[in-house]
């Protein structure tokens, strides 16, 4: 059996022969099963998703099966042509991108080189900011895309991260449109991913996901136990594990990161977030999954007047998290209480760092300590982040706990994608280092 990102791998070695990319797919997935659904409840928000934003958990999720990037890692973890048409053709002073020609979103819209440039172009105005901060905006020509640079493979790596997916002009995140395996669409109170025949590296295996939100941690394991989904988010079942199921961990999505904000006056200095959150215990928040245990340091909590702790209220893991974190930090005279407010308002405080204490997300930008880095920078700083892509300092395999030390941020710990799976249920990992491919993903037989 061959994933579609075992197809993507063989479809790059072919990139100069005449086969169309339809033909690689239909041969690459001669024994592989076609059919079946899948349903599932995540405690995070799920009608919109927007893969250009650093702190949109259910993107890094789920971001995969609707969204491609011009070029992709292929399962050895090299870069290969995925929208491109092949390499970046060296012209003068500059690499021409071409686009596979045919192209079409999900929703039937034709999809060219002016479209792949507004993405660019959106991306770099929202998550990508510093990840692109040594790319030039490309000049389209025809069906292509011509960037005043030389070094190949910097642009290739740029344009792979899942922060710069190819979306179409006018995207909205509410009803989001892209060129991936699956369809988004919405189904009562959640959402149905179903299978997309206009995907460009051909659409998924599956023929539908149904996406709920979980309306607090217990919500999917309860379904799941009881066999009404096919996936447990984070176990096997609450109050045990569903018969015959099986476990997967496809590692950290993202990082759950603890803010401050001018508010916090002298405690807002760099280190002082990162701090707070090293001296929480890993078995207080252990229910939480958040990956594998910190080094705890002196226990420091909160020293700051009473204040509260801001969490985006329509995502129930995050504001379990907010709870947890406030129990645990909060001393006499110094209390911390969790405050849910709507996302918009998170956005606002974000932007103007109009909070003492605030919870967030932060999506990794590619593998990797250096990628890692710049996430972590951007969402502290973009400025001092686009300075460390122009002039990328040496680096090696370090925690991300490490590098928030000399941020106004912390990581509290991982946004892990893990949980049970009914067992005919085959999952496949991410192409972007973390998470699971559902365009990949297959059932053995067909649920109705």
């Amino acid at each position: 059996m061959l994933s579609r990102r075992s197809a993507l791998r063989a479809a790059g070695a072919l990139a100069f022969t005449t086969l169309s990319p339809p033909s690689r797919e239909a041969h690459a997935r001669g024994r592989t099963p076609v059919g079946g659904k899948l349903s599932l409840r995540v405690p995070w928000p799920v009608l919109s998703i927007d893969p250009h934003r650093l702190e949109d958990a259910t993107a890094a999720i789920f971001g995969e099966a609707l969204f491609d990037t011009l070029y992709a890692r292929d399962e050895a973890g090299a870069y290969v042509a995925s929208l491109a048409e092949a390499d970046p053709e060296p012209e003068g002073p500059s690499l021409r991108v071409r686009l596979r020609t045919g192209l079409h979103t999900a929703k039937g819209r034709d999809f060219g080189a002016r479209d792949a440039a507004g993405a660019i172009a959106r991306s770099r105005s929202l998550g990508g900011r510093a990840w692109l901060a040594d790319v030039p905006t490309p000049k389209v020509d025809g069906s292509s895309l011509v960037f005043a640079m030389r070094d190949a493979s910097r642009l290739v790596r740029a344009l792979a991260s899942p922060i710069v997916a190819m979306v179409p002009t006018g995207f909205a995140s509410d009803a989001p449109d892209g060129t991936g395996p699956m369809k988004f669409g919405v189904r009562g109170d959640g959402v149905v991913l179903t299978r997309n025949p206009l995907a460009a590296r051909g659409p998924s295996f599956l023929d539908e996901v149904v996406l709920r939100a979980a309306p607090d941690l217990s919500a999917s394991l309860r379904a799941f136990e009881g066999g009404s989904d096919d996936l447990g988010w984070l176990g096997a079942g609450l109050h045990e594990p569903r018969a015959g199921s099986r476990p997967f961990d496809f590692g950290a999505a993202g990082w759950a990161v603890l803010f401050t904000g001018r508010e916090a006056t002298n405690w807002d200095a760099p280190g002082v977030a990162q701090r707070i959150c090293d001296g929480i215990a890993p078995a207080r928040l252990s229910y939480l999954a958040l990956g594998p245990a910190w080094t705890t340091e002196p226990e420091q909590g909160w020293g700051g007047p009473p204040t509260s702790l801001h969490v985006r209220e329509d995502a129930p893991w995050l504001v379990e998290l907010a709870k947890a974190i406030s129990a645990t930090i909060s001393r006499p005279s110094h209390e911390v209480t969790a405050k849910p407010v709507s996302a918009l308002e998170i956005a606002q405080r974000r932007t103007s760092r109009g909070h003492t204490l605030l919870l967030d997300v932060v999506r990794p930008v590619a593998p990797g300590s250096f990628a890692a880095m710049i996430a972590l920078a951007t969402a502290d700083n973009a400025l001092r982040a686009s300075e460390l892509v122009q002039h990328p300092p040496k680096l090696g395999e370090i925690p991300p706990r490490t590098m928030t030390r000399t941020m106004h941020c912390g990581v509290v710990g991982e946004i892990r994608v893990q949980g049970g799976r009914a067992p005919d249920v085959q999952l496949v990992a991410s192409s972007t280092g973390a998470g699971f491919d559902l365009g990949a993903s297959t059932r053995t037989r067909s649920r109705s």
